[in-house]
């Protein structure tokens, strides 16, 4: 142990927890039963006629538990703890189980190479799902929440029965890039102990090489080669944030880089949406289109495409254009790549915001969703103001003073992690980082 880290196998409860058998496939098996739940109860259930959309997401434990309250939690979870949300997934456990069927039923397996292995397929389907917020409003209905619960769960059998070695998780999972990007500063982390070897050792699921891991990005945390080796072969850690131990990528690949610009784009306007002055000025250019098109119905999907690619391409045009301007790459693209770590990190902190605002005012609804699950009733009465809504946790003062200091503490964090992939030459790519976190601080103040 030191002062920066500790090993949580020395605390004796934790270690007979992650060393047990049932770890972590009885947890992931309590989230599937969960999961399962929620994707029946969710089915045929669209919003009532005469109560607002908004309202009935509330009021429906489906939509409140995973666009309310799962999906804020697995960004704070992720920022702060890493990919610990893979140890718990239920869709690893299915996918592993559908590869093990795979071997009995004696069908060749192939490996996950190419641009599906950098994350290729999971941008796009990232983007995506976060297309499928304003062009159906996924999040509010819990009928086409459902359809996407299971259509991962087969996505999930699928590829398990077809690729291997954690295929899914690592090439088809939507949220995959979101834990890689956002969960490398994470406090808990599986490392090489003092006495382990530098080659062989433990296999590890995912084909990392666990003795040489160096980084939270692909790691899911499964505690595999924690059981496999001896007591003092691999550590489970609890750290400092950003460990300075930590390998660094001064370049990042053109799928996360890809991801970044992508959530910044939603990160932006899920802020607009906290300052109500500031929606209609972010929404006025695809109000303006969807009304020249005459869009109808499609007006959602013009402003899905204005929020995940068109501001983000706007929004990096000039971060990239700063940065060559000031000589911190050769080409727009170099610039963007060598941006994209230390502004996921401005990002998250948008998004860490947003997440809190949400939870906090969603919260307050889940004993009326526990007691009628599909909400109907719940919405209605709210509706016609015989039952009051839950007032929010925060008020938006507490919001805004939090969200400004993770936004500034955001943007050191940003700096020191520039500096630390590339000390040469990150002073040059500074102005952007403080471009991008400014024009946050702004939305929020």
């Amino acid at each position: 142990m030191s002062a920066l880290h500790f090993n949580l196998l020395q605390a004796a409860l934790i270690r007979r927890f992650v060393l047990w058998n049932g770890f972590p496939a009885v947890l992931q098996m309590v989230m599937l039963a969960v999961y399962l739940a929620l994707a029946v109860i969710g089915w045929s259930h669209l919003t009532p006629p005469g109560v607002n959309a908004k309202l009935y997401a509330k009021a429906n434990l489906v939509n409140l538990l995973i666009w309310g309250l799962w999906w804020p939690a697995i960004i704070w979870v992720t920022v702060f703890l890493g990919r610990v949300w893979c140890t718990v997934c239920p869709l690893e456990l299915v996918s592993s189980f559908a590869g093990r069927a795979s071997h009995r039923l004696g069908l060749r397996q192939r490996p996950l190479g190419g641009w599906l292995a950098r994350g290729g397929l999971a941008v796009c389907l990232f983007a995506l799902l976060q297309l499928l917020v304003p062009g159906v409003q996924i999040h509010r209905m819990p009928h086409y929440t459902s359809i996407f619960l299971w259509a991962s769960l087969a996505g999930a059998v699928v590829v398990g029965l077809l690729l291997k070695d954690r295929a899914f998780c690592r090439g088809f999972c939507p949220v995959s890039l979101l834990l890689n990007a956002y969960g490398r500063g994470g406090m808990i982390a599986v490392r090489a102990g003092p006495h382990c070897a530098a080659s062989g050792g433990p296999r590890c699921p995912s084909s990392l090489n666990p003795p040489k891991l160096d980084s939270n990005r692909d790691c899911l945390v499964c505690g595999q080669c924690l059981k496999a080796g001896g007591p003092d072969d691999m550590q489970l850690l609890l750290r400092a944030p950003f460990s300075a131990a930590d390998a660094r990528e001064a370049v990042a690949s053109w799928p996360l880089t890809i991801f970044v610009m992508v959530v910044s784009g939603f990160v932006t306007y899920e802020l607009c949406g906290v300052w109500k002055a500031a929606e209609p000025v972010f929404l006025w250019a695809p109000k303006q289109a969807s009304a020249a098109l005459n869009a109808g119905a499609a007006a959602g999907w013009i402003q899905g495409l204005w929020i995940i690619a068109v501001v983000p391409l706007l929004l990096w045009l000039v971060l990239g254009l700063v940065t060559r301007a000031l000589g911190g790459a050769a080409s727009l693209g170099e610039a963007w790549r060598r941006l994209a770590l230390p502004m996921a990190i401005v990002v998250a902190a948008g998004h860490v915001s947003k997440g809190l605002e949400k939870s906090t005012s969603w919260i307050g609804f889940l004993p009326h969703a526990l007691r009628e699950p599909t909400g109907v009733d719940t919405a209605l009465r709210m509706t016609a103001e015989t039952l009051p809504q839950p007032p929010a946790w925060l008020s938006p003062p507490a919001l805004s003073a939090i969200t400004m200091t993770l936004m500034a503490l955001a943007v050191l964090l940003a700096f020191r992690e520039a500096r630390l992939a590339d000390a040469a030459g990150f002073r040059r790519r500074l102005p952007a980082i403080v471009l991008l976190g400014g024009f946050h601080l702004f939305l929020v103040y």
